[in-house]
């Protein structure tokens, strides 16, 4: 009889865990790269199998009536840090189009991986886990800032998330893989980057209605009075012009699209985090959560001294990251700003990060989880903020080198607070 169960256990254990790759691989493939090549090479001496498709572990429960002290603490993870760097290499590259922006263009959860995004085969940093994943659906983004209201950057409360119906919605739904890749391209929110944006309308009047394209295409041809007077649709590229309707929201004029330009990883050169520091005197430990984090990004700030000619000819004029527009040499100033692209939900982010592997420069062996390097806090960062009646930065009070002390001093009044507990 034990055998019995010992062999029905096995199957179940075993279909268990078919069932799970299976499910993984529905989700996207939530494992990071492994050593594994196709044709059964294998990278090494054996199979790197000690990071598996799982759960982050739950950190502990903490009562609200057990936390007698709290700060919210805003800091910057820098990659300028050496101890940091495990989080922003590899460097990642996409390769480029003839008419600039990226050949890389994913319209199917099987393209995420092609080979327009070249990426480390044995190791990610941080951001490109992080794009390859909001992409597959498996993180909601949570913009800087109010849509209506953008001067005020508190996206950090993340209230202002990218809605989403489901995991595909990437590769399903116009409006949200637009709206997404506003943030993680080079238009993303906040930059200060220059473009001359031509609406269709000027030529073709098209506002898109709640009809399909075809049921609009259709309409006016049916319409002799209406075929007439849009008889330069005709001329057009129809399946180009029915992309652009399905990007356009109801009421709004169809635009051509600008050109798309991901970030890549080299341009990443910080992430800041938001924390709450509290004491939990049920285990009298001064202990440290990250609540959320968010990925900064360095852009160029460039315009044209004069952009007169291109408005006569009505080309689209589209500034990048490095500066250089893609499709004319226009002289532009190089001024370089650095900027939040959006927030996530540091626990959401979690359960991705768990699966991906963090290089360690003192044994190929032992290489732990991503997620074990925010658990273990083997990362550095430097205050930038805390709560106080003002909602002030540092910096807005303290400048260059007594930015650093003030945000030192803050880290030790915090210590101080923690050692006067058990003093008295």
């Amino acid at each position: 009889m034990k055998k019995v169960i010992f062999g029905l256990g096995c199957v179940y254990i075993t279909a268990a865990f078919g069932q799970g790759g299976q499910q993984s691989g529905e989700s996207g493939d939530l494992r990071g790269p492994v050593n594994v090549l196709p044709n059964g090479v294998i990278d090494g001496v054996v199979m790197k199998e000690e990071v598996l498709v799982r759960q982050a572990v739950q950190p502990e429960y903490v009562r609200e009536a057990d936390m007698v002290w709290s700060k919210r603490v805003f800091s910057r993870i820098d990659s300028r840090e050496r101890i940091n760097h495990e989080l922003f290499y590899p460097f990642d590259t996409f390769d480029g189009s003839p008419q600039g922006g990226t050949d890389y263009n994913p319209l199917t959860r099987s393209d995420i991986d092609n080979p327009d995004w070249n990426k480390d085969q044995q190791r990610w940093s941080l951001w490109t886990i992080i794009l390859r994943h909001i992409m597959l659906g498996d993180l909601t983004v949570y913009q800087v800032s109010n849509p209506d209201y953008e001067t005020l950057e508190d996206g950090y409360s993340l209230r202002y998330p990218i809605p989403r119906v489901g995991k595909d919605d990437y590769f399903t739904s116009s409006s949200y893989r637009g709206k997404v890749n506003n943030i993680i391209s080079s238009r993303a929110k906040g930059t200060m980057f220059y473009y001359q944006r031509i609406d269709l309308q000027d030529s073709v009047n098209i506002i898109k209605t709640n009809q399909t394209f075809q049921q609009y295409i259709d309409g006016i041809k049916n319409d002799p009075s209406l075929a007439e007077q849009n008889k330069d649709l005709f001329d057009k590229d129809l399946e180009l012009l029915k992309e652009f309707w399905e990007r356009a929201d109801v009421d709004e004029a169809l635009y051509f699209p600008d050109l798309l330009n991901y970030v890549g990883s080299s341009h990443v050169i910080a992430y800041n985090i938001k924390e709450d520091w509290f004491f939990d005197k049920e285990r009298s430990l001064l202990d440290r959560r990250i609540i959320a984090i968010a990925p900064v990004a360095r852009y160029s700030y460039t315009a044209p001294k004069d952009d007169s000619e291109l408005r006569e000819r009505g080309k689209l004029l589209v500034y990048g990251l490095d500066g250089i527009p893609y499709m004319d040499k226009v002289p532009y100033t190089g001024e370089v700003e650095e900027n939040e692209m959006f927030w996530l939900y540091f626990p959401e982010l979690r359960n991705v990060i768990v699966n991906y592997y963090v290089y360690n420069d003192q044994n190929d062996a032992q290489w732990m989880s991503m997620d074990d390097l925010f658990w273990k806090r083997k990362f550095n960062s430097t205050i930038y903020k805390v709560s106080d009646k003002f909602d002030r930065e540092i910096q807005e009070y303290k400048y260059g080198v007594d930015a650093l002390y003030e945000a030192e001093r803050i880290k030790e009044e915090i210590r101080k607070w923690e050692h006067d507990v058990w003093n008295f």
